[in-house]
């Protein structure tokens, strides 16, 4: 065979592989759960995206920090990314949300821990936690079709 014929083939089937596994992780599962802002009990189905918002202002000195270790039921896949809201003319600090962005991969329960602290300050207390106990339930062969 000719190996200059078979090259070009060989990266469009790399290329056409890369396009469609950035694709399905751009994809949003539509029984993703959006956890509740102060905590609590959440429950999603294995495979879907856990999203935790959390009230932010970075101009206070003060940020999210996510103090549970990782667990097998739930993996971070995205964050802390924060997202300021508008300001308005003549407003300066105005505060935003940081986003947390978690796949549920095992079923099984897993506790997620975050603190709004000033992570340069060392031993400072937080001013705020926030728990999550999140149960990951199987996903069916129904969520196959």
């Amino acid at each position: 065979m000719n190996v200059r014929r078979i090259e070009p083939l060989i990266r469009a089937a790399c290329l056409g592989g890369a396009v469609l596994a950035l694709a399905s992780c751009a994809t949003l599962n539509r029984e993703g759960v959006a956890a509740p802002l102060d905590g609590g009990s959440v429950a999603v189905r294995q495979g879907a995206p856990l999203v935790i918002n959390l009230s932010a202002d970075p101009a206070s000195g003060f940020g999210w920090v996510m103090t549970s270790k990782p667990g097998e039921a739930v993996w971070l896949i995205g964050g802390p990314d924060y997202t300021p809201e508008p300001i308005p003319a003549g407003m300066l600090g105005v505060g935003g949300t940081t986003t947390w962005r978690f796949r549920a991969s095992a079923p099984g329960t897993q506790t997620l821990e975050f603190a709004y602290l000033r992570a340069w300050e060392p031993g400072a207390a937080p001013v705020r936690t926030v728990r999550y106990d999140v149960t990951v339930t199987p996903s069916g062969w129904h969520n196959w079709f």
